[in-house]
């Protein structure tokens, strides 16, 4: 099974909050570094919330599916009117 991209990046993540919580702290003092770690926070936030929209869309796709099988059970049991020439025919086979 393919692994989300969320989870592909959590190691990382908790290795950028490990570093900026050490950072606030006055433990560490790269400016750069924190930096960096806080754009990989902000990517994983757009990653969590393109997931989540993904999701969403999914579940859209596969109602608006389920609606379009329902509507073509609907329409395939009603009977088929005639037309022209067999309309005539069927009728007179009725009297």
């Amino acid at each position: 099974m393919k692994k989300k991209d969320s989870e592909l990046f959590k190691p990382l993540v908790a290795t950028a909050e490990k570093y900026l919580r050490d950072y606030c702290d006055g433990k560490h003092q790269d400016d750069e570094k924190a930096r960096i770690f806080l754009r990989i926070l902000s990517l994983y936030r757009k990653i969590l919330k393109l997931e989540k929209e993904r999701e969403q869309i999914k579940s859209e796709w596969e109602k608006l599916i389920e609606g379009v099988a329902e509507m073509k059970k609907i329409t395939a049991s009603k009977p088929k009117q005639l037309k022209g020439k067999n309309l005539k025919k069927n009728k007179l086979k009725c009297l």
